[in-house]
């Protein structure tokens, strides 16, 4: 008898809080939970509390318990601020023109961003994998492979020698052993053979060509996951 006795009471309690008609919904709320929680007068909190059938936010009543803590009473009271700030983020803008079934839903749930988001984490992660994998690539392009052990005291040069190369003679290999024991460093000022730049222009050309294929690879990987 007494719920449907305050049930009939809304006329009277919608008079009260005319002068609050012109504040938007969602701050209304969290200004009565805070006046609740200033003045201390709080009712015992439900066990469950359901959402209404107009969609308003349950507002929570606090009451401190015999056996609870001060530090834990106000600890309660902040969780339950922030779960109302919350849902009043994400609750759907009222529309009191418009239907209740009229009302558009969030259109995004809680589950469909966590979705999106670990879609953006995967892409980062597949994407920085393929930046190691292309640096790596890199690197070996550069890199030499000296056996264990093995000690270089000069750069790489090559065994096979052009068919019009400059054959030195016995005495100009005289000169770099007594240079190289001097301690002179020889300068060379004789130009490369047609043959050699040859050579040299078509080992740069497939070197380039290999890192073009190679960024084209990396493109059309980055495509494919993004698709």
């Amino acid at each position: 008898v007494n719920t449907k006795l305050q049930r009939g009471d809304k006329p009277k309690k919608a008079k009260q809080v005319d002068h609050l008609q012109h504040i938007p919904f969602k701050l209304r709320e969290i200004m009565k939970a805070k006046d609740r929680m200033k003045t201390g007068s709080l009712k015992a909190k439900k066990p469950k509390e359901e959402y209404s059938q107009d969609g308003d936010i349950p507002i929570p009543h606090f009451k401190r318990g015999k056996l609870e803590s001060e530090k834990a009473y106000v600890q309660r009271m902040e969780r339950e601020t922030k779960h109302i700030m919350f849902l009043s983020k994400n609750q759907v803008d009222r529309q009191p023109e418009m239907d209740t079934d009229k009302q558009e839903r969030p259109a995004h749930s809680r589950s469909d961003r966590k979705k999106e988001y670990g879609k953006l984490k995967l892409q980062k992660l597949q994407q920085k994998k393929l930046n190691r994998q292309e640096d790596k690539l890199e690197e070996e392009m550069f890199v030499d492979d000296v056996p264990f052990g093995e000690v270089t005291m000069a750069p790489p040069s090559l065994n096979v020698k052009p068919r019009k190369a400059q054959v030195k003679s016995q005495k100009a290999s005289k000169e770099l052993l007594l240079n190289s024991l001097l301690g002179h460093a020889a300068t060379s000022t004789a130009k490369p053979s047609m043959a050699r730049q040859r050579i040299m222009e078509e080992e740069r050309e497939r070197a380039v060509e290999a890192y073009r294929q190679l960024k084209k690879q990396k493109q059309q990987r980055a495509n494919s996951t993004q698709a």
